[in-house]
């Protein structure tokens, strides 16, 4: 008889240290590490997926600052060739400094700013032709390309670009677009060949 109280009083002990740890030991769930796995982007800084070394294209917004990577033989390369690139600003409705530069019958002129830095490890030469890397993504999706001249409202890139390690320059760069085509967002690609998307930027301006 004694034996049996003994055990009943055991195995009361037993359920209630359970139940008291099933009832508060759990209850603010598990800790977790909010900042495992997540970057910040404050000021047009590049996410971690964002950089040259990475297969995707880098993604930014109006404003941000994109370092793109050039081609290993880029014109006078020791080293590579790397590029911050700001989208300083987009004008949806440009005026052309000159007849010539006016968009074709049924199209207008866009223009977007850029500033280019060279910042790359060697004494490279950043050499390349702005309009060519420049285009523009309408709703649609379709890509148009940038051509030369100036707009009424600042001053060119100019058609080469020539930037030693640590030089920069800032330009605009103007694209003939349908007059109802909605631009969506800007692109721009160092040593404009190929599709490789380390060497290609996109701001998206929605």
């Amino acid at each position: 008889m004694r034996r049996s109280i003994a055990a009943a009083a055991t195995l009361i002990a037993t359920l209630v240290a359970c139940g008291g740890s099933d009832g508060g030991g759990d209850a603010a769930g598990p800790t977790q590490n909010t900042g495992s796995g997540a970057t910040a982007e404050p000021g047009g800084e590049q996410s971690a997926d964002a950089t040259p070394s990475s297969s995707q294209s880098p993604v930014g917004k109006l404003g941000d600052t994109l370092r793109l990577e050039g081609l290993a033989d880029n014109l006078d390369t020791a080293g590579t060739v790397q590029a911050d690139i700001t989208l300083k600003r987009y004008e949806d409705h440009a005026q052309p400094s000159l007849d010539i530069f006016a968009p074709s019958d049924g199209n207008r002129l866009v223009a977007v700013e850029f500033t280019i830095v060279n910042t790359g490890t060697g004494t490279g030469t950043y050499s390349d032709l702005a309009n060519q890397g420049t285009k523009v993504i309408d709703s649609t999706g379709q890509e148009h390309a940038a051509k030369p001249g100036d707009p009424t409202f600042g001053e060119s890139m100019g058609v080469n670009i020539l930037l030693r390690p640590g030089k920069q320059t800032t330009g605009w760069v103007i694209v003939d677009v349908p007059k109802d085509a909605k631009i969506t967002a800007v692109t721009y690609q160092m040593d404009a060949t190929g599709v490789d998307k380390e060497r290609t930027g996109t701001w998206n301006l929605n």
